[in-house]
């Protein structure tokens, strides 16, 4: 194998089998097609290559200190380091160039504790977020960040896109959930913070690895919050006359200082043909609480006056319960059923699909609302769905359009209307992204949603990786 590559190739893997064994090292054609790029795939609308390079390497490290290895050995060879997880990312965060080393984490998986009375776990970063839920229900906890990928993402993952899960507004962001953690630097140091609840000690520095996609440092480990298991959950599933009439309930429920476990508020629209084709009707709403049977049976009522005045209807109990035993459904379809090709690129072979993922100012939304859906249309794209999820100021959007023959095409309308429905939020005093980071899909807009900070940014990523090594392009770097 070795009569195959460069010198350069040559001298990087003897580095790397130095580092980890050579079984746990791969490269050349030994190095599988999916590592060429995450979930952002073709059938986005995204100008990105459908194909995506292979990294030069891929190394399954199982301690933190085999990551600091690698990381000071690729100081040396001038190789860019990219993090890789479960690969569920949306927005192309994980993607790789052709020099890349990879780090897959998903071997680095141990629970090394768990606290009870302190409701604290601390996980290594390649555990799979289900698998750590597991873990925590056997001493009755459960994981806080339940996100649609939790059977495939993992731990460090969902810290480095700050991703929000199912229940975001009860239990807060993944970051919200850190108390510490382990992180290597791009000149291999490793650095822990204290995992406590609270510290007015200065700059928060387990912040700077959250939501920063892996450009500032690479997480192996990490001390979160854990949850005691609910005594009751109770979904309810209603259907509300207008758009108008839900959001104005909803923003009341919450006002009223009730916190559910989940929200889904969504208005459907007609789509003929495609892969779902779908027919328009009233918004439905998917609400529920959680917690003592007491507190739960106050929430509701409460809640159900508020419903009641919007005038809203009951649906059968099997809606709700639908939803929520399929909610993580989708992430199968990103399994491979041949080898670099997912269920999804099949499922989606005929159309371009892309969403959009908006946090506005409550009294924005629906002044949003119309104009966003206007301009999905006026780029020849169709809208599938518009709603809100968690809370009332985080706005859902998804579109689609056929390929009829020219997905070039089809891909370029799609970019144009994410683009422009996110132009629209951000002059709103929105952000154009609450739950899946940046990426490279959304990177070209990060000086309009930053703004000075990026050059703020910046700054931070020439003091703690002065080469560019970690993770280069993503987010706008």
């Amino acid at each position: 194998m070795l009569g195959n590559m460069g010198a350069n190739e040559v001298a990087m893997r003897r580095a790397l089998t130095a580092a980890a064994r050579p079984a746990r090292v791969l490269t050349g054609n030994r190095i599988p097609p999916r590592y060429r790029m995450d979930a952002l795939r073709p059938s986005r609308g995204s100008p990105l290559s459908d194909v995506g390079d292979a990294p030069a390497a891929v190394v399954f490290p199982t301690t933190t200190a085999e990551v600091s290895a690698v990381l000071r050995i690729a100081g040396r060879l001038h190789r860019p380091v990219v993090a890789w997880g479960g690969g569920t990312g949306l927005m192309g965060g994980a993607r790789p160039r052709s020099d890349a080393i990879v780090l897959d984490l998903r071997r680095m998986r141990r629970v090394r504790a768990v606290d009870r009375v302190s409701c604290t776990a601390t996980a290594e970063a390649g555990i799979i977020l289900e698998d750590l839920d597991r873990r925590l229900r056997r001493q009755g906890l459960l994981l806080g960040h339940d996100p649609w990928s939790r059977p495939r993402a993992t731990l460090g993952g969902a810290i480095g896109t700050n991703g929000l899960g199912y229940s975001g507004h009860l239990r807060g962001s993944m970051g919200d959930q850190v108390l510490g953690l382990e992180a290597v630097l791009a000149d291999g140091t490793v650095l822990r913070t204290r995992a406590v609840p609270r510290s007015t000690t200065g700059l928060d520095l387990k912040r700077l690895f959250v939501g920063t996609e892996g450009t500032l440092g690479i997480v192996t480990a990490a001390t979160i919050r854990a949850f005691p298991v609910p005594e009751r959950e109770e979904i309810h599933a209603f259907q509300v006359p207008t758009f108008g009439k839900g959001f104005e309930a909803l923003c009341r429920i919450y006002d009223d200082g009730l916190t559910p476990f989940v929200m889904n508020f969504e208005e459907s629209f007609r789509v003929p043909g495609g892969p779902w084709p779908m027919e328009a009707g009233p918004p439905e709403l998917v609400l529920g609480f959680c917690g003592p049977r007491p507190l739960v049976a106050a929430s509701w009522r409460v809640a159900r006056a508020r419903l009641r005045a919007a005038k809203a209807r009951p649906l059968p109990d099997r809606v709700a319960a639908e939803y929520w035993r399929t909610r993580h459904d989708i992430i199968y379809r990103m399994d491979e059923v041949a080898p670099g090709v997912t269920g999804a690129d099949v499922f989606l072979k005929d159309v371009v699909f892309d969403y959009a993922h908006v946090a506005l100012p409550r009294s924005k939304v629906l002044e949003f609302r119309r104009p966003a859906l206007a301009a999905v249309r006026k780029h020849g794209v169709s809208p599938l769905g518009f709603g809100l999820w968690t809370q009332p100021e985080l706005v859902s959007l998804e579109m689609a359009r056929p390929v009829r023959g020219d997905r070039r095409r089809a891909k370029a309308a799609v970019a144009a209307a994410i683009d422009d429905v996110l132009r629209r939020a951000q002059a709103l005093g929105g952000s154009m992204e609450y739950v899946h980071g940046v990426g490279v899909a959304l990177a070209h807009l990060i000086r309009e949603e930053l703004g000075p900070g990026l050059d703020v940014f910046r700054a931070v990523k020439g003091e703690l990786d002065p080469s560019g090594r970690l993770n280069p392009g993503k987010l706008g770097l």
